[in-house]
């Protein structure tokens, strides 16, 4: 197991009870924590505590010029080719209930936090896009 993959190990297991709060732990500041936990850069740092539900989220995105969570990453992280060349730790963006989430490839599938079920996963496929931090 690298280093990459223990740290993985240890952040999901931290955040395996916390459960899902627009403003406070969604799939955006999932990805942000993990960003933050490896490179010491919070990317959510604007909006962290500033909604209470994603369409709050989404709006304060939309004013300061992002049409998604993922598209805050693009300037900041490595965009990889595709899910088949996504590692352990990777960024994972993909589609669910007809918006963008993110979540992080965790082998053949992608840890994603989700509303009243938690930390969950989804098949690797699922991945429109995948980030590098």
């Amino acid at each position: 197991m690298t280093t990459r993959e223990r740290l993985l190990r240890q952040f999901l297991d931290a955040r395996r009870a916390e459960p899902f709060r627009p403003g406070r732990n969604d799939c955006a500041l999932f990805a942000a924590d993990w960003i933050a936990a490896l490179t010491g850069t919070d990317p959510a740092a604007p909006w962290r505590g500033w909604y209470e539900t994603l369409d709050e989220g989404r709006a304060l995105l939309v004013e300061d010029g992002f049409a998604s969570p993922a598209e805050v990453l693009a300037p900041i992280l490595l965009r990889d080719a595709g899910w088949m060349q996504a590692q352990a730790g990777d960024i994972a963006v993909l589609i669910e209930a007809g918006e963008e989430a993110m979540g992080l490839v965790g082998g053949g599938h992608i840890h994603v936090l989700r509303p009243l079920r938690g930390l969950g996963a989804v098949p690797l496929d699922r991945a429109i896009r995948i980030y590098r931090p």
